[in-house]
């Protein structure tokens, strides 16, 4: 039944006599922030929640995406209901796509030529319109290399700022840096995995965080840290900053429960570790992987729109 189901899933998207126009049209946008964690293939959980956030017509103001997070906060934006799903598991199996073949013969293991030229402009019906015409916006989260700081940029103009995107989701070790407005950028997730203390810093009285990790995960030291040290020794902040990276995730997690718990936000969290690669490339196990993100809203579903009615409380001052 799951195998006929992806089937259905793949053919809907490929069929010729189909068109798929973004779904906001003229609804009125959700007066929220919705932010989007980074994790790679982890993120087809994420579009799982977030195809159902479309269908239940809700359109956050403002996306804040990290990473994979970004990627899928722009097909949120453009209101392409299925997008980040079909991409991924359509080009999962193809070692141009992502994979340490495409790595070692470009530099990237996310082939950016691959994703976003050949198949965003001539393989795939992409249309820059939807994203510039909607009435949401993107930020995308990158790591400033030189500063060792985050880098929120807000994406008005998608193809002329695509490189903001590009950035986010260029993984250290396995990525080439990518230079933008004077910026040396790299993946967001290093310095800022989940963006709630941005979120609150917009001024946006209502927070929606769609985590990759389960509740209580717990992060470990990166055993790859004393290559990135080497590799990255001209940027020492940033060389911190991977190295820290644990401890200051897990305080943020930790923060997040308490915020969700006392109503300062609503988190979505898998109910289950995630059991899937950076790099997978089985599409069954991709497909499963976004339908559990869809279960697992749907369950959220009357909570969500309880906090939503509920009136906003400012942040906890003992937080900042």
């Amino acid at each position: 039944m799951r195998k006929e189901a992806f089937d259905q899933f793949i053919d809907d998207y490929e069929n010729p006599g189909v068109t798929f126009e973004p779904c906001y049209g003229s609804h009125a946008t959700t007066p929220a922030n919705l932010v989007l964690e980074g994790g790679s293939m982890r993120v087809l959980f994420s579009a799982g929640v977030t195809d159902f956030l479309l269908e239940k017509d809700i359109f956050c103001e403002n996306v804040i995406g990290v990473s994979g997070g970004a990627m899928t906060g722009w097909a949120y934006t453009s209101g392409l209901l299925g997008w980040t799903a079909y991409l991924n598991i359509k080009y999962a199996p193809d070692p141009r796509y992502l994979s340490l073949e495409s790595w070692r013969k470009t530099g990237n293991a996310f082939n950016r030529k691959v994703m976003f030229d050949q198949i965003i402009n001539t393989v795939e019906d992409f249309s820059f319109e939807d994203y510039d015409n909607s009435p949401m916006r993107l930020t995308a989260v990158t790591s400033n290399i030189e500063t060792g700081e985050a880098d929120y940029h807000r994406i008005t103009d998608l193809r002329r700022e695509l490189d903001y995107i590009i950035a986010s989701s260029s993984m250290p070790l396995v990525s080439e840096i990518v230079e933008i407005d004077g910026k040396k950028l790299l993946d967001g997730g290093a310095c800022d995995s989940i963006p709630i203390m941005y979120s609150f810093l917009t001024g946006a009285e209502k927070s929606i965080v769609v985590c990759t990790r389960e509740r209580g995960y717990v992060r470990k030291p990166n055993p790859l840290n004393p290559l990135m040290a080497r590799k990255y020794h001209e940027y020492p902040y940033f060389v911190d900053r991977l190295r820290n990276r644990h401890y200051d995730y897990n305080r943020t997690t930790r923060m997040l429960a308490r915020l969700h718990d006392e109503g300062y936000c609503y988190v979505i969290w898998p109910d289950r570790p995630i059991d899937v690669s950076s790099m997978e490339s089985s599409q069954q196990k991709l497909f499963d992987l976004y339908l559990d993100g869809v279960r697992v809203a749907a369950e959220n579903y009357e909570g969500l729109m309880r906090y939503l009615d509920a009136p906003a409380k400012p942040f906890p001052p003992d937080m900042l």
